[in-house]
């Protein structure tokens, strides 16, 4: 049978000058084809479903709009135009007031950061594939308090230059003006809702001569107004600290502004958080984060930004990268990331076994639980080393009770009351470059994960260590970290709130546990080329609970004693510059190798 022109095409097989030709429109229509699915893929704007920055009018319905378009067309980029885009939420505004008018009795965190609490969300993205928001120049001005930008069960999502804040913001800030004995005075900023039932959580003051957050904190202090916008504020303070500036938070925890929930391949460009009530982003469960220029940092003129946490990350896998970040004023570390110690309870006849999280906080408020074949590691509670592996087999989740029951590829010891479990699979790689911290409370960088890189950072008076390498079992956080590197990062003046024998100013590197003296726990550390500037601080770095520790080249100031070391093993330490005492091992236990000249400040 003769073969058609087509049917030789489709083999291979060349036809001559015809067989070319028909070739040349086939690749002529799949062009076409493919500019025609571009063209359907083109940017859409806010303003074509109604949503029109500085008019002041409500942009929610009009923004889900254009989510739900995009949830309809994958490869959406959406543009806003600069300006301010309202976001109001009934519900939200109903939770916001309710706590400033005292309906909300005692810590409101209690009552409204407990798993599965309702909440209002702004622009919900979930189920959404391949999507751009272009948003340079627009601010989501969120009214009552919910969250903000949802990225939940979500693959491939950039946002670029949008800025979060709230209408009115979660937080109070003031100028002390008067200082009495037992009390104080302070001037509220104009931009503040103040009401005589709202809560203080927790009183911060800012240096404003120093230019520093002080270490000094009043939590639910009692206070009323004296005049309109002046409260009196029944604490013992300084007389020095007329002029300084006091921040308060109205709760603690409550919802992130940006929550990352099975999110996977998520990018933020240039992306601005002022306030939150709560922490700046969240991330859980997700994987391959990429956060370019990010800023959490206080609006203009003011001192606070999110009220916890810039960003926490928990239980993800992939990559987490932050490549110059800016953080500042926010209530709590500007980093952390770790997994769950979790608690193993009800032992069933088929060998497995319910594991929960006691004593703790999920902190995106739902679920955490492994997938089958992830490895996990099983800890001692005592000192938080670790037994064996083991491997997950069966998985049965219930998301309401908050508890997995799980199956490994052996069984668990008897004595279970004395062991964690955590998941180390979802332990992401983590780099931090070129970001800067300053003044907030507690820590700049808090890792407990694995195969991490911290380079070319300034942190700068950050309460806490500057950066911390811990397993937290207190606080269920986990595990101990393997293979980081600490170089070429500038830390000043941290760490003024710190206390007891095991921290440093700089660099700590701990095991928070019942019993600490256990060698070896976190592996694989370098620490180089970072100054280190104390304020009359105790110690510049310490290390515990480590082995195969490299730290040099180092330079070393401000610190009673530069370099602190014990429960460890192969420490190799040369090469710093240190004033004062440079070198101090802390207990007998250490089997610590010092090679090379420690040079002394003059």
């Amino acid at each position: 049978m003769k073969k058609t022109l087509f049917s030789e095409i489709r083999f291979g097989r060349s036809t001559g000058k015809a067989g070319f030709l028909l070739f040349t429109i086939l690749v002529f229509l799949a062009l076409l084809l493919s500019c025609q699915q571009e063209k359907e893929m083109k940017s859409v704007s806010v303003a074509d479903f109604g949503a029109v920055p500085n008019d002041s009018r409500n942009d929610a319905e009009a923004l889900q709009k254009a989510i739900d378009y995009c949830r309809k067309h994958p490869g959406t980029a959406l543009h806003f135009e600069s300006g301010i885009y309202n976001f109001r939420d009934e519900k939200a505004v109903d939770l916001q007031e309710g706590i400033l008018n005292g309906e909300v009795k005692g810590n409101p965190q209690d009552s409204i950061f407990r798993p599965y609490y309702p909440y209002a969300k702004g622009l919900d993205f979930a189920g959404l594939n391949n999507i751009t928001l272009e948003a340079q120049g627009a601010i989501l001005l969120f009214e009552g308090w919910g969250e903000p930008v949802s990225l939940n069960n979500c693959t491939n999502i950039t946002v670029k230059g949008l800025t979060i804040d709230y209408k009115t913001k979660p937080h109070v800030e003031g100028t002390i003006v008067s200082i009495k004995p037992d009390w104080y005075e302070a001037v509220f900023d104009s931009i503040y809702h103040l009401t005589d039932k709202m809560p203080l959580c927790r009183v911060h003051y800012f240096d404003t001569r120093a230019h520093r957050l002080l270490s000094e904190e009043d939590y639910f202090p009692r206070f009323e107004f004296v005049a309109p916008r002046i409260l009196r504020i029944f604490r013992t303070i300084d007389p020095g600290m007329l002029g300084y500036r006091i921040m308060s938070p109205q709760t603690f925890h409550f919802r992130p502004a940006i929550l990352m929930l099975e999110a996977k391949n998520i990018r933020l460009d240039g992306v601005t958080i002022h306030s939150q009530p709560g922490m700046g982003i969240v991330g859980h469960r997700s994987e391959n984060i990429l956060m370019n220029g990010l800023r959490i940092v206080p609006l203009s003129g003011q001192r606070m930004s999110t009220n916890t946490d810039a960003t926490h990350f928990t239980s993800c896998k992939g990559y987490i990268r932050y490549l110059n970040c800016q953080f500042e004023g926010h209530g709590d570390d500007a980093v952390n990331i770790h997994n769950y110690y979790l608690t193993i309870r009800e032992p069933s006849a088929n060998g497995s076994y319910n594991l929960v999280l006691e004593g703790a906080d999920w902190h995106a408020q739902v679920l955490d639980f492994p997938d089958v074949a992830d490895t996990m590691e099983l800890v001692r509670r005592q000192t938080l080393k670790v037994v064996k592996k083991l491997v997950v087999k069966t998985v049965e989740n219930n998301m309401a009770q908050l508890y997995s029951h799980v199956s490994f590829d052996e069984l668990l010891p008897s004595d279970l009351e004395n062991y964690y479990i955590i998941n180390v699979t979802r332990l992401p790689r983590v780099e931090i470059i070129g970001c800067s911290v300053m003044s907030n409370r507690s820590r700049g960088f808090l890792i407990k994960t694995r195969n991490v890189l911290i380079e070319n950072n300034l942190i700068r008076e950050s309460t806490g260590s500057g950066i911390h390498v811990g397993a937290e079992g207190d606080w269920h956080e986990g595990p101990a970290s393997e293979n980081v590197t600490i170089r070429n990062n500038r830390i000043l003046r941290c760490g003024i709130s710190l206390e007891g024998i095991d921290w440093a100013c700089g660099i700590t590197v701990n095991v928070g546990a019942e019993k600490t003296d256990v060698v070896g726990l976190h592996k694989h550390l370098l620490i180089e080329g970072n100054i280190i500037e104390g304020d009359d601080a105790e110690t510049g770095i310490f290390i515990s609970g480590a082995e195969n520790v490299l730290v040099r080249n180092n330079e070393i100031s401000g610190c009673k004693k530069a370099i602190r070391a014990g429960y460890s093993e192969d420490v190799r330490i040369f090469a710093n510059r240190c004033s004062l005492e440079p070198v101090k091992t802390i207990t007998k236990q250490v089997d610590m190798t010092c090679t090379g000249a420690l040079g002394i400040l003059r």
